[in-house]
């Protein structure tokens, strides 16, 4: 190995590091904001969770009740009721593929002004106005093969 390939190579490591630092530090920023939109969506629930964990760290922000169904292929739904109005969440339907959790589908008493769709590799984000007032809230695994045409027809219309 020739002298200035040695220590072409050498800088290279010695740099290495902290360019490691930096792009790290880039990409946990990165997948923070892609995590904030989707606890925004819907407070508490992240894709990927298990129902028993949906049903303890779910937080709608008020009283409600949980109700299940088996479906056929490992398919699990959990719906939860908000009892009056005090809760931010008034319903939402949290399905599960193979024991993990691939969609939300929920009303919230917040309103947004217009349909908004946001997309990150893994997830999509669907907010639209409700007829009823507050807002209709869809989120998907975009790797989920159940939801996967759904996913990818919402992530083409994202900004």
């Amino acid at each position: 190995m020739a002298p200035t390939s040695f220590r072409t190579v050498w800088s290279v490591l010695r740099v290495s590091p902290a360019t490691l630092l930096l792009f790290l530090s880039i990409t946990s920023t990165a997948v923070g904001c892609n995590a904030r939109q989707e606890a925004e969506a819907i407070p508490g629930a992240r894709l990927g969770m298990s129902p028993r964990d949906v049903r303890e760290r779910f937080q709608s922000g008020g009283e409600g009740t949980w109700q299940s169904s088996v479906g056929s292929a490992d398919d699990t739904t959990l719906e939860w009721r908000a009892k009056g109005d005090a809760a931010r969440v008034a319903q939402a339907r949290f399905e599960f593929h193979l024991g993990m959790l691939v969609a939300v589908r929920a009303h919230v008493r917040d309103t947004t002004p217009a349909e908004s769709v946001s997309a990150t590799p893994k997830t999509v984000t669907l907010r639209k106005p409700s007829a009823e007032g507050g807002t209709d809230v869809t989120l998907l695994a975009r790797d989920c093969p159940t939801h996967h045409e759904e996913a990818e027809s919402l992530a083409s219309r994202a900004r």
